[in-house]
């Protein structure tokens, strides 16, 4: 499977995976767990993904999976809410985040604001590091999207221009798949965003049901991790997670989403990891392979909860120019990333052109439906070999 390639130059850290020991030691590390937490990883709270250079495969044996497995009738209704939420021309809300993961309490407020014409406004600013702070804003007024962090001391800005990028992502020959890819990288989805996210890695099961969340009429749907989806998760020592079976703590295994019943918004969602069994043992190995200590010595690991919630829903509110206007400082640096997205889309549209025609080529097949069989001449002149 070919992975996206980021617009952003990659860190050269290397990323340890949670232990039952981990702790995230600064803040820039606890700043992005927390922002990818907010969309489930989607783009919203990152930068712009460009394409890849090829189409996207499943994994193997993923697609036959899905297959065998539609959508149950909350997944339908999941669905449904999407489509409606997508529609909407603007919108506006506030959010809190409440992430509890590790022993560490972070807590993030948001302001998000969409409009027509590719307008956006999606900032965050984060609580509960010791010693620090972090904010991030995504922003765009129709013509130029602006990206800016702010993590501890560093200041970081980029920016592209839309009209290029949108050119070329209206390219007939660009795979679909890839344009929506990019879409959402962008950002410039919604709170439908937040649901695709949940579709992708969860499974709604259960029967849809009514409560209230304060005052508001809500539908309230359960789901755990898609079998496919958690086999992309790793654990300690960088092994894959097993298939089947509870997941550790620090995992969030179940999800709870609160719909709004009248217009289909997420008005809340919480992610909580299962309590610890004695199964998962904390304990390292000693060198004649045996764990080392008693059995209660065994480190007890917190379970991960989080907690996204909006407030001050409006929808199709009117929204001036001014809400979304953005200038970097002067003296800062700014790195523009136009053309480097506009080369990676240029690149997929050729390549995708290249697969269409190729699967064209294929369907339509050899222009005879045999090949012509030549009869060679009679006697013995057909079978004997010229003479030299």
């Amino acid at each position: 499977m070919t992975e996206p390639i980021r617009t952003r130059r990659p860190s050269r850290r290397r990323e340890t995976a949670p232990r039952a020991s981990a702790s995230y030691s600064t803040a820039s590390a606890l700043l992005a767990l927390a922002m990818v937490c907010v969309w489930l990883g989607t783009a919203s709270a990152q930068g712009p993904t460009a394409a890849p250079t090829s189409a996207p495969t499943a994994p193997p044996g993923l697609a036959a999976k899905e297959k065998e497995e539609p959508p149950t009738p909350s997944e339908t209704f999941i669905d449904e809410a999407e489509r409606r939420l997508g529609l909407l021309g603007s919108c506006s809300a506030d959010l809190l985040e409440q992430v509890d993961m590790l022993s560490e309490h972070i807590s993030l407020k948001g302001r998000y604001l969409k409009a027509p014409e590719n307008r956006l406004y999606f900032q965050l600013t984060v609580a509960g590091l010791p010693d620090a702070s972090g904010s991030s804003l995504q922003i765009s007024d129709g013509e130029t999207r602006w990206d800016y962090q702010a993590i501890l001391d560093q200041q970081m800005y980029s920016k592209y221009s839309i009209k290029p990028v949108m050119e070329r992502l209206n390219s007939p020959d660009l795979d679909l798949r890839i344009k929506e890819q990019f879409r959402d990288g962008m950002g410039f989805a919604g709170p439908e965003t937040l649901l695709q996210g949940l579709r992708k890695t969860f499974r709604f099961e259960q029967e849809k049901i009514e409560g209230k969340l304060g005052d508001r009429p809500v539908w309230i749907l359960r789901g755990t991790w898609k079998r496919e989806a958690r086999q992309n998760i790793t654990g300690p020592e960088q092994r894959r997670m097993a298939a089947n079976g509870l997941l550790p703590p620090y995992i969030p295994m179940d999800a709870t989403l609160y719909l709004g019943k009248e217009d289909g918004w997420p008005y809340k969602l919480e992610l909580v990891g299962r309590p610890q069994t004695s199964l998962i043992d904390t304990r390292k190995v000693g060198p004649d392979g045996q764990r080392i200590g008693s059995r209660s010595s065994i480190e007890k690991i917190p379970q991960t909860r989080i907690v996204l919630e909006f407030t001050n829903v409006k929808i199709n509110p009117t929204l001036g120019p001014a809400s979304f206007a953005f200038q970097a400082p002067s003296n800062a640096s700014v790195e523009d990333l136009t053309e480097t997205i506009v080369k990676q889309l240029d690149v997929a549209i050729a390549r995708s052109a290249e697969l269409k025609k190729a699967d064209a080529d294929r369907k339509d097949g050899p222009v005879l439906e045999k090949s012509l069989e030549i009869p060679l001449p009679s006697g013995d002149a057909a079978a004997a070999p010229p003479k030299q």
